[in-house]
Order: structure tokens, then C-alpha cells, then sequence
């Protein structure tokens, strides 16, 4: 926290004779205030939400901001984001919009607080020379997460242009490692990954090319200016106990943004050693905007449209069953 002037009236008594007052300015630091104590999901192998937790630990922004973050990592995405739903934890940074609106149709007392990761994050990326659109990889096989957000993204979108993935696609479910490695091997002709995937897949074979991003496929339906592939939730109950976390919480988030920008190297460094992976890796893609956060408050104008937008065309693709009521997305 940056320190505030403060204006103090000192008043010296000389001996025997005369009273002087000045007036003088001095900067006060403001003590942080008392910690918050919460608990948010990782993802134990490289992906966004370990990033964040490997900046936010070596930093430790959360006490900066007046958080006390004890994180509840898990192996896979399906597991990630039970934690909300099984109590281990509060609140789950890095989870999919349309995940979350399937989850509080079904019960899960969360709301949406802010944007997390824009979905220009994550790519198609192949081989194959011939596979140049979304449109080529009917027919082909894909490696993707089927838990995890850009599953539900790329079935809704593929509904809105008359493609079905699960039958005109050969999906073969994958965590992003299973992913690049199948990928590297030829068995799959294409797929869905993140940094430093892309990037550690690049290092073995340099001829490996993004085919197509989901911002541009999800903002070509929309007409928006750009999409959101992760956000943040927290329970219900965690939020009406601790009125101030969201906040503390965003603002946190916003300073991680702002130190990747700020110090791409110490970043690199802090996250080559995190994930065993070589300095320079993540580097890459931060220089090149492949890593990015934009954490935005979801109840703004900006942003709330954004996600209420994807939560219809998921329901009118008939993906999800419905869209949730308004108290999804968190308001101050």
C-alpha cells in the first residue's frame, strides 16, 4: 500500500521565551489491515492458476492486500473444481464462466467476482499442414480437457456454426502435459493448450502452429471486444462473511497482472523454478502477450455483459440448460 501525506502541527517551546508552530508534511505508511484468512484451489501442473499462486507465494501480495491465502492444489481440473463444492475450499481463481453456470444451475452456492484470464490465452495448435481453421478438424483428432472450460467454449461454439465436436471431432480427453505430449507424437492431429505448453512443445518441434484462437472464434458470434476464457468464484457463504475479500482479492489479482507486465524476467524466474521448467520458457510468452491476466471486476459495465452473453449463447446452443439467475455475478 503506497503511503498517504500526511499535514501534523508541531508546537516547540523555546526556554523562557517564545512558542513556535510550523507546520510540516510528512508520508505515513498505513499499516495493512488484519488478514483475511481464505482458501483457493490450484492446479497442481502448469496452467494460469499455478502461475498464480507461484507469483502471489513469492511476493506474497495476499498479505499486501490483506489476505492470508492458503492454497488447496489438486491433480485435475475435475478435482479443482469440486473444492468449491466439497468445502476444501473458498473460493476457486481460474474456473471457466460456463462451468460455473452449469455448477450454480445445479446447486453450488458461488458467486463471480471478477475476470481472471481473456480467452485470447488459449489456441488450437497442430502439425498438420492441412488443418487451418476450425472448420478442418472434423474428422481429425483432437487432445482437450472435456473438464475443463474450453471443452464447454468450443461444444457451444461448434453448436452456433453447425458443428457437433463430439460426433464430426475424435476427442481424446487430456490435461494440457497428456495434451502436448500426444500432440508431439502424432497421436492427435491437433491440440487446445495454454503456455508454456505451447511453448515446450515449440522447443521440440519449432514447425508447430497455432491454427486458430477462441477469442476470435467466441468474438465472432458475440460482435463483443473480447471474450473471457477464466474467472473468479467464491462460496456464497465465504463472501457473506467477509465482505471485504472480493476486493482485496481483485486488487491482488490486479497486482500480479502488473508485475508479469512490470518484470517479465523476475516472473520468468519465480515461474521457471515453481514449475521446473527453463528460465526463458515463460519468458517467451509473456513478451509475446500468449500469458496475460485481465482481472476486472465482474459486476462492471465492462465485463457483467461479457459473461451474461456467454451464459445465453451456451443455453441457446442448448449446451447448458439455462442461464442463471443475476445473483451469479457478485455486486458490492
Amino acid at each position: 500500500m503506497q503511503g498517504v501525506p500526511e499535514t501534523r502541527t508541531v508546537t516547540q517551546v523555546r526556554e523562557m521565551t517564545t512558542t513556535v508552530v510550523s507546520t510540516s508534511t510528512v508520508t505515513v505508511t498505513p499499516a495493512p489491515p488484519t488478514p483475511i484468512k481464505i482458501r483457493l484451489a490450484s492446479i497442481a501442473f502448469p496452467s494460469y492458476m499455478l502461475f498464480l499462486q507461484l507469483i502471489v507465494q513469492a511476493k506474497r501480495f495476499d498479505l499486501k492486500h490483506g489476505l492470508d491465502v492458503t492454497w488447496v492444489p489438486q491433480p485435475t481440473i475435475a478435482g479443482f473444481y469440486a473444492t468449491i463444492n466439497t468445502g476444501e475450499a473458498d473460493g476457486i481463481p481460474g474456473g471457466g464462466p460456463l462451468v460455473f453456470q452449469r455448477m450454480y444451475l445445479e446447486g453450488s452456492k458461488l458467486v463471480i467476482t471478477n475476470t481472471l484470464v481473456p480467452m485470447s490465452a488459449v489456441y488450437i495448435v497442430t502439425l498438420n499442414p492441412s488443418i487451418t481453421s476450425f472448420r478442418d478438424l472434423i474428422g481429425k483428432k483432437l487432445a482437450i480437457d472435456v473438464g475443463a472450460t474450453e471443452f464447454v467454449i468450443l461444444k457451444t461454439y461448434g453448436r452456433r456454426v453447425g458443428v457437433d465436436i463430439e460426433r464430426e471431432i475424435t476427442l481424446v480427453p487430456s490435461a494440457y502435459p497428456i495434451a502436448r505430449q500426444r500432440l508431439l507424437t502424432g497421436e492427435v492431429d491437433a491440440a487446445v493448450l495454454v503456455e508454456p505448453h505451447i511453448a515446450l512443445a515449440r522447443a521440440e518441434k519449432p514447425e508447430i502452429k497455432t491454427v486458430v484462437n477462441l477469442n476470435d472464434l467466441w468474438v465472432s458470434l458475440t460482435g463483443q471486444p473480447f471474450a473471457v476464457y477464466l474467472v473468479t468464484a467464491l462460496t456464497e457463504d465465504f463472501v457473506r462473511k467477509n465482505p471485504d475479500a472480493p476486493p482485496r482479492l481483485i486488487a491482488m489479482f490486479q497486482e500480479v497482472e502488473d508485475f508479469i507486465a512490470r518484470n517479465p524476467a523476475e516472473a520468468d524466474k519465480i515461474l521457471a523454478k515453481g514449475m521446473n521448467i527453463p528460465e526463458g520458457v515463460m519468458l517467451y510468452g509473456i513478451l509475446s502477450e500468449r500469458i496475460r491476466f485481465k482481472s476486472i471486476p465482474a459486476w462492471t459495465d465492462e465485463t457483467r455483459p461479457i459473461i451474461e452473453k456467454m451464459f445465453s449463447i451456451a443455453k441457446e446452443a442448448g449446451v447448458i440448460a439455462d442461464v442463471p439467475g443475476p445473483g451469479i455475478i457478485y455486486r458490492p
